[in-house]
């Protein structure tokens, strides 16, 4: 499998600067310099993990996937257009202005825009939060992306037979279906949620210490951020959150202590509820 993890995020939006406090002041990443209408973003020693770019619609522009050299970058473009897929490949000097050495682009059947790309700069100015937040990243990524689908049975064959993720479990939210999926140890890198048109539900961030969990909240509920859902603890993946209103208006999971799967043990369920306990509120 050539997918290693979840490597960043692009958010466009006309609330640049809302973004830019929520990103820093409360939830402790370290906001990098303007640059052309975009805002970068670190959670560790990579350029960015984040990105926010000036549009006049609210939403996710670009999902990036990284692979682990180029080779894998090439065995992921072919399967993409062994699926009937149109890939572009990236300039050089495209990929280098996205602190990456090899870049490709596609979208897939949700309308989603895609990336992958192998050699993201590493910096060499350590990573300093603003509220000494310490993020779960390493091999294992940004964390995980939540995606809604009007082709739920067409983006599970896409990730899982085309990218080669694993199922790690289902559940069903009313009529709704959902698909947990992995790239690496972490439970899941994306689900996937059937829904009548396509858009993110939320995306995770994780930190070492139930604490900075603890202190976000505290930011949030002092006007940091909106609350969709209260603290709780999530079935599948064990995970200690709480979401947030992020300033476009979907969520934000902040969280610590996530599941680490063991592939050689692992065995597919599907959960009955999405949580042990607490997240009240709603995700609407």
């Amino acid at each position: 499998m050539s997918v290693k993890s979840l490597g960043h995020l692009t958010i466009t939006t006309p609330k640049r600067d809302e973004w830019i406090e929520f990103a820093g002041n409360v939830l402790g990443m370290q906001i990098g310099p303007d640059k052309d209408g975009v805002t970068r973003v670190r959670l560790d020693e990579r350029s960015y993990r984040l990105e926010f770019e000036d549009g006049d619609e609210e939403g996710l522009s670009r999902i990036g996937w990284e692979v682990p050299d180029a080779a894998g970058l090439e065995d992921v473009i072919e399967r993409l257009e062994k699926d009937g897929l149109t890939v572009t490949r990236c300039s050089a000097e495209e990929a280098a202005a996205r602190d990456v050495q090899g870049l490709a682009k596609t979208v897939d059947s949700s309308g989603f825009n895609l990336d992958f790309f192998y050699g993201q700069q590493k910096s060499i100015e350590p990573f300093i939060s603003p509220r000494s937040a310490n993020f779960v990243t390493e091999n294992m990524g940004l964390g995980h992306a939540v995606l809604m689908t009007p082709v739920f049975e067409d983006a599970l064959r896409f990730y899982t037979e085309v990218l080669g993720f694993r199922l790690s479990d289902t559940l069903r939210l009313g009529p709704s279906r959902v698909a947990f999926l992995r790239c690496n140890p972490r439970h899941h890198s994306v689900a996937l949620i059937e829904a009548p048109e396509k858009g993110i539900h939320h995306f995770m961030v994780e930190v070492s210490e139930v604490d900075m969990v603890g202190r976000a909240h505290d930011a949030c509920r002092d006007g940091g951020a909106g609350i969709m859902m209260d603290i709780g603890r999530h079935a599948n993946d064990d995970m200690f959150s709480f979401y947030a209103r992020t300033p476009s208006g979907f969520g934000l999971e902040y969280g610590h202590g996530g599941l680490l799967v063991d592939d050689s043990e692992w065995t597919v369920t599907e959960i009955a509820g999405p949580s042990l306990w607490g997240h009240r509120g709603s995700m609407v």
